[in-house]
């Protein structure tokens, strides 16, 4: 309003000069000038107050957040691998960021942009990334039974979060709750509430306790539905408007169209990545592995697991420098090589595949006809890498073919993914299900007979490969490489490599897979009669 007042008053003045030149000579122009001085310094005044207070609110922001970054470059790999500071972060370009950025365009109306922030924010991250990263949260606590409290207080790993950065305020633990609630996570949902409304404070949150409130009803709105005061409206509608969600997410789960990613809560996924599942065997025996801290099921004979130097019966590169092998499971034969890429090489590939990396996607049918979507259930991206990207690739692609007597003749492109915020896999198989095997059968190069997945990060915490049905989980060592076959020598599935990731807790996971198809495989592994040869 000032700027266009002051746009006016020059417009005028300017032409008062025009027309009434030599001021000096005409009292009554004179005058004028005074007439124009009344008007235009009040509105200068203002309008300097008006660029004064966003000023201050940008001294404001800058003053806080150069304190944040100060903090963070301190010591940036600590911070960044920790969920509750990617959290964090997300949500300052988000809120924080986007509205210095608002701020900006008020007070450079009139002057020159600051062009690299207003070009930076096409990048940042927007409410849909605030969401995804509560969702992570949620996801770490879900699989590895953590505490809501510890989670505010950034006591994920075991150690307390003596670093303020890392504790959630008393509005992002409701947010959290509200994710919980949003994603049909209605336990969860009650402990965040709960929690938000221990630490409320009247007038210094950005939520009314009432509605903190309301969430919890949902736990109780069975018992309290016949019971509620038929003149208190509100109570019956949210009630109402609760069991309707609660119908509601019911039905989609019953409708979805892919069950092997829906879990109950005593689903044995969580478990093996937690470690918690313990050993059954006829001898009631202790399961020894050589490396980690796996633990797996197992009913009938005892245990007999190996560690050794791989040579694949005398492989020439291999006679010189063998391959450490460790046994996770002997039925499944499940495998972890190690030390099968360098340090030097990994860091090639993930420069190679970073400006590829694209949201994981999956194949949706449609009206008789398929589409990609992307896939929720992944968080994840993933880029694609050949032969011809680059020579460490053609090097690796030649490396697996030595460790597993397999021909590369058929396999897929080396897929690298690069996890996020609490960033999972839900179990799965890598050949495709019943329902797509006969699109998938005319596949000119068969199914996926066997998969080499690639460690190419250390994890902190979490990130493991969990094979539920075997009932034991590898752990992400960097530079090592899980193997094992999907078929069995029949040709049949083995439904017993169902398997999936764990979310990742604290660590940033970069895994590449490397999945070899029956085509060219007939000499190197022959189909047998016995599924069980």
């Amino acid at each position: 309003m000032y700027l266009k007042l002051l746009c006016v008053l020059s417009v005028l003045l300017i032409s008062s000069i025009k027309v009434q030149a030599e001021w000096f000579s005409s009292m009554e122009q004179i005058i004028d000038l005074v007439r124009h001085e009344s008007l235009l310094a009040p509105t200068l005044q203002n309008y300097i107050k008006a660029k004064m207070e966003i000023l201050l609110k940008l001294k404001t922001y800058g003053d806080e957040l150069s304190e944040i970054a100060d903090k963070v470059s301190a010591n940036k790999e600590e911070y960044i691998i920790h969920p509750i500071n990617q959290y964090h972060l997300i949500k300052r370009f988000a809120t924080q960021w986007t509205e210095v950025n608002q701020l900006l365009d008020r007070f450079n109306r009139t002057g020159k942009k600051t062009d690299f922030i207003k070009n930076a924010t096409r990048l940042f991250p927007k409410e849909e990334d605030i969401k995804g990263s509560a969702e992570g949260i949620l996801r770490i606590q879900d699989t590895y039974n953590l505490n809501t409290s510890d989670i505010a207080e950034g006591n994920i790993s075991g150690e307390k979060g003596h670093n303020s950065l890392k504790k959630l305020t008393t509005d992002e633990c409701y947010h959290i709750g509200k994710a919980a609630f949003n994603g049909g996570l209605y336990d969860p949902c009650t402990h965040w509430m709960q929690f938000s409304l221990q630490r409320f404070e009247e007038g210094k949150q950005n939520f009314s306790k009432a509605h903190a409130e309301e969430y919890l009803q949902f736990e109780v709105y069975d018992d309290a539905y016949n019971k509620t005061d038929p003149l208190d409206l509100r109570s019956r509608a949210n009630l109402i408007f609760f069991r309707r969600g609660a119908i509601v997410a019911t039905k989609a789960q019953i409708s979805s169209d892919d069950k092997s990613y829906k879990f109950s809560a005593n689903s044995k996924f969580p478990k093996v990545c937690r470690g918690d599942v313990k050993i059954v065997s006829k001898t009631q025996s202790q399961m020894v592995l050589c490396i980690g801290e796996t633990r797996a099921i197992h009913i009938g004979a005892t245990i007999k697991l190996h560690c050794y130097l791989h040579t694949n019966n005398g492989n020439p590169w291999l006679m010189f420098n063998p391959v450490k092998v460790e046994e996770l499971w002997d039925s499944p034969h499940i495998v972890q090589f190690y030390d099968v890429i360098t340090s030097a090489e990994v860091d090639k590939i993930k420069k190679l595949a970073k400006p590829r990396l694209f949201r994981a996607i999956h194949f949706e049918d449609k009206e008789d006809s398929e589409v990609f979507q992307k896939a929720a259930y992944r968080i994840t991206k993933v880029s694609w890498l050949n032969d011809t990207s680059g020579p460490v690739i053609a090097k690796l692609t030649r490396r697996i073919s030595e460790i597993t007597g397999l021909s590369m003749n058929t396999t897929e492109e080396l897929q690298v993914a690069n996890y996020g915020v609490g960033g999972e896999y839900p179990p799965h198989l890598d050949v495709a299900s019943d329902d797509h095997r006969k699109r998938m059968y005319d596949h000119p190069d068969g199914e996926r007979i066997a998969t080499f997945l690639i460690y190419l990060s250390e994890v902190e915490e979490g990130g493991g490969t969990a094979f539920v049905r075997a009932g034991v989980a590898a752990k992400p060592i960097k530079g090592s490489a899980v193997f094992w076959y999907n078929m069995y020598p029949s040709g049949d599935i083995d439904i017993r490599t169902f398997h999936g990731a764990c979310p990742v807790i604290i660590g940033n996971k970069w895994a590449s897979n490397k999945w070899i198809r029956e085509l060219g495989e007939s000499f190197h592994r022959q189909c047998k009669l016995d599924r069980n040869a």
